[in-house]
């Protein structure tokens, strides 16, 4: 990833006092062609509240003014919007770093280049399985394996010779605690880095009704780590694939999270507990939603100016913002979000600041793999989606 010097300079005084926004999340659309299990946004897409091209511009240039320098782009799925190639340009024709969040399911090669020739290097796109019939019971598509992986190769070749950080987006569940290992392999093999969010589910079917995550986020028992089984048995897979990790992000091997996320994301699977060193949302980091609605988080329900209202960055800068922000953070009960959680511990620890600025400034990627490399990582063994053993008897599937 690379960054020009006022980049450094933001980051070195986020370090010091950790009130520049340096990274931003946009999503620029709620809409989706995939229904994730895990993921409800897609319910709440609607083309009408989406910024346009020159709406967009105006709000790049305030960022920048702001001292954002990482901004990814996301959803729903950036590319169910048909103009995201120019607005992903206006990002980086003011000076941002620009990483799209995409799940590469049926977006084309045309698209992909078109992005990449408007100069953005950095890619991340999910994958949770090395088993296709797995992977595509948790997106509830057919086929989405093998579309997300050739948009991972696609990338790979585009971005080869660029300094580009292609990332595999993974999501930490019950069906894949054993396959995490075997896909940082596979993300080598790719050239890609790989990153791990732990799953976050709601506590019950009718929780919809009164939890303002709920918008994001779903039902789905047999993705929980909260089985049947017995405690020693859970917690005894969550160590093992974690030790693991943490050994191999020590080793050199192309992990994205520090050592005190992955700590974290471990403790989180183990006890239902979020991290509890404090929330830099608004600080550090903030959102902004189709309509341009300005938010410190994702989670928090919206009470602050509109990012496009001519008074926002004095609103801001202001002693009534700070105000709003800490109330709001204070009573947030946490996340695991890995873009938020990790920006935090970047900044409030010194393992995660070296361990970041080591991997983003001497990363090596290796050559990318071809679609037919790829395919090989690719298991079609007779096993069950949902592992028999972790599962509640009605989410057995073959």
């Amino acid at each position: 990833m690379k960054l020009q010097l006022p980049g450094y300079a933001r980051l070195a005084e986020a370090f010091v006092t950790r009130r520049v926004p340096v990274y931003a999340h946009f999503g620029i659309t709620h809409r989706c062609n995939l229904t994730c299990k895990m993921c409800g946004i897609w319910r709440y897409g609607n083309r009408k509240e989406e910024l346009e091209i020159p709406q967009i511009e105006e709000m790049a240039a305030k960022m920048a003014r702001l001292g954002v320098v990482q901004l990814s782009i996301g959803g729903g799925e950036p590319y169910a919007c048909d103009y995201l190639e120019e607005a992903a340009k206006r990002f980086v024709d003011v000076g941002l770093n620009v990483r799209v969040l995409t799940n590469g399911v049926g977006v084309s090669t045309e698209r992909l280049r078109k992005t990449v020739d408007y100069g953005v290097r950095n890619f991340s796109i999910s994958l949770d399985s090395l088993y296709p019939a797995r992977f595509d019971y948790i997106c509830e598509m057919e086929g989405s394996w093998d579309m997300a992986v050739k948009s991972m190769t696609t990338v790979g070749k585009l971005l080869d010779g660029t300094n580009g950080m292609p990332t595999i987006n993974c999501v930490v569940s019950n069906l894949n605690l054993e396959e995490l290992p075997d896909l940082v392999r596979f993300a080598r093999d790719l050239g890609f880095h790989i990153s791990f969010l732990p799953v976050e589910l709601l506590a019950d079917a009718k929780a919809g009704v009164r939890n303002w995550e709920a918008r994001f986020i779903r039902f789905r028992p047999e993705m929980g780590l909260n089985t049947a089984d017995s405690a020693d048995v859970v917690l005894a897979r969550i160590d093992k694939a974690y030790d693991t990790l943490i050994e191999m992000k020590n080793a050199g091997w192309p992990i994205l999270n520090s050592t005190p996320y992955l700590e974290a994301s471990r403790m989180y699977l183990k006890t239902g507990r979020f991290p509890a060193e404090g929330c830099d949302a608004g600080r550090l980091y903030f959102s902004v939603s189709p309509n341009g609605q300005f938010a410190i988080c994702h989670r928090t329900e919206h009470q602050h100016k509109h990012i496009l209202d001519p008074q926002f960055e004095t609103y801001f800068k202001s002693i009534e913002f700070e105000r709003k922000r800490m109330l709001e953070a204070g009573s947030c009960e946490g996340c695991m979000r890995a873009c938020w959680i990790d920006t935090s511990f970047m900044f409030r620890t010194m393992e995660g600041f070296f361990e970041t600025a080591r991997t983003v400034l001497t990363h090596e990627i290796q050559s990318p793999a071809t679609w037919e490399q790829a395919q090989q990582w690719a298991r079609h063994e007779a096993v069950d989606i949902v592992p028999v053993s972790h599962a509640e008897p009605i989410a057995v599937a073959k």
